[in-house]
């Protein structure tokens, strides 16, 4: 029996692998359904760089010292002086998937072109099972971690779109896919966020690229956003993606949770101030001389339908949120940067009835990762508690925090210190300022309770159930298999 499996190679799971590497007795295997790892392939646009610094890699978070860090890698390219001259903390997305890569070459645990079809739970454990070229295997293990990414997001009716005509609408994680598509009459671009922004740049470049003489065509982008506004990226705002907020926010009432994350769209779904700066220089030089731009940019306009014509067109229907006005526009070619969306893992489907959901039907899950449910083993999630942990959960600089986080709970000891002092310079617990003092609730009166300040400090390794997360430091590779006679190939994903 495994101690764990890894489902999904994502660089969170990618995370927690590298830093388990060679530091424990544990027995485990990931599965990939990819032949590699390969982040974003649909978006790996070329000039395009990561929105986090490159301190955010798999490890350096919690273990700098690390043979996986990004500067150990640069070394390893004899790349040191050049990122040193470089002067950019922010590395192009396309090295960080090779990065990514160069780790998971040296790890031994993956299983590529491996597909989880199904996990059975069982009396201590679960039985989980997988397809590698053709054949279906079996697996026990004792828990899980779950890194299978979000899916992308279509409204529906570009759903139907997309089935009727797939090589003219497209989600922006298929973007690159498509990059030799000759483009003609008009194409539109949907989604107000940094995947919006940077294929309206590639597109845009392309209407005045010499060598591609068949790309005549009209570039219309449309966001349902008040406005095409940047990010928030000041530093105090910036720690909002740190372990002392997620704590803080996982403490809230449920209500709260949701209206926090409303009204925090800006430091996670905005587009960088300085592509901004880029699209807007685009736009100043095109225009010199009374030179005509080819390009129309609207905001507050929401798409309420879309239907293929006989023409072979997609008509978009919106109506402007300010003016109430309906119009539609005929469009060739439409790339939709709509988002992600957590899916119903097909997968998981035998293990629902034993967990809790929430009253919008998402995983209760713990302040330590866990799903809660009634199964003896633990369920990991990675990048699926946006709710319950808030809007740091997809951030790559808390990547490494969390893997941490999980090993210790895997080993039911703290394998990584990761201290109990605070991380940021503002305080989101009013109890972190010894000057104040908390009002009683229950009292009329405004009495103080200074006598009695309720300090409430970061506790970062959880304890868990007796014997439950014990390492089982006899047990060797993490290969071992068993055939099985028939399952039901119900799984999809992506990561």
């Amino acid at each position: 029996m495994l101690d764990f499996i890894g489902i999904g190679l994502g660089p969170f799971n990618l995370s927690l692998a590298s830093l388990l590497h060679n530091k424990s007795t544990l027995n485990y295997a990931f599965f990939e359904q990819k032949a590699q790892f390969d982040w974003h392939a649909g978006m790996q646009l070329p000039n395009t760089v990561l929105q986090v610094p490159f301190m955010a890699d798999l490890v350096s978070m919690v273990d700098p010292t690390s043979p996986f860090s990004f500067l150990n890698y640069l070394r390893h390219q004899q790349r040191l002086y050049k990122f040193y001259f470089l002067e950019q903390p922010h590395i192009p997305r396309c090295e960080y998937n090779d990065y990514c890569q160069w780790v998971a070459q040296q790890l031994d645990c993956i299983e590529y072109q491996s597909r989880v079809l199904q996990i059975e739970p069982q009396t201590i454990g679960f039985k989980v099972t997988v397809e590698s070229e053709g054949v279906q295997h079996s697996y026990l293990c004792r828990h899980l971690v779950i890194g299978s990414g979000n899916t992308p997001y279509l409204p529906d009716c570009l759903t139907k779109v997309q089935q009727q005509q797939p090589q003219k609408c497209l989600h922006s994680a298929q973007y690159m896919m498509h990059v030799d598509t000759d483009l003609h009459g008009d194409v539109v671009v949907l989604g107000s966020g940094q995947s919006a922004a940077e294929v309206f740049i590639d597109l845009f470049d392309q209407q005045q690229d010499k060598e591609s003489v068949n790309h005549q065509f009209d570039l219309h982008w449309f966001t349902r956003s008040q406005g095409f506004f940047p990010m928030e990226y000041a530093p105090l705002g910036l720690e909002h993606f740190s372990p002392d907020y997620a704590q803080h926010f996982y403490a809230l009432p449920t209500e709260e949770k949701e209206q926090q994350l409303q009204q925090q769209a800006l430091l996670y779904k905005g587009i960088s101030a300085k592509t901004i700066r880029e699209i807007y220089q685009k736009f100043y030089h095109r225009s010199i001389a009374g030179q005509g731009l080819q390009a129309h940019l609207h905001s507050q306009c929401d798409l309420k339908d879309a239907e293929v014509l006989e023409t072979q067109q997609i008509r978009l229907h919106f109506r402007h949120r300010a003016t109430t006005q309906a119009f539609h526009l005929d469009c060739d070619f439409l790339v939709a940067a709509t988002g992600y969306v957590t899916p119903d893992f097909a997968f998981m489907q035998l293990l629902k009835p034993y967990i809790e959901f929430d009253h919008k039907q998402r995983w209760q899950i713990t302040e330590d990762y866990r799903v809660v449910h009634d199964l003896n083993g633990h369920i990991f999630v990675q990048n699926q508690e946006m709710h319950s942990h808030g809007v740091g959960t997809p951030d790559l600089g808390l990547g490494a925090y969390r893997a941490a986080t999980i090993i210790n709970q895997l080993l039911a000891e703290p394998l990584y210190e990761l201290g109990d002092q605070a991380q940021t310079f503002q305080h989101f617990n009013l109890s972190q300022n010894p000057k104040i003092c908390m009002a009683d609730d229950t009292s009329q009166s405004n009495e103080c309770l200074c006598e009695n300040p309720v300090h409430k400090k970061h506790s970062i390794f959880k304890k868990t159930e007796p014997n439950v997360m014990a390492g089982h430091p006899n047990r060797r590779g993490a290969h071992a298999r068993t055939q099985t006679a028939s399952v039901h190939s119900t799984y999809e994903k992506l990561i």
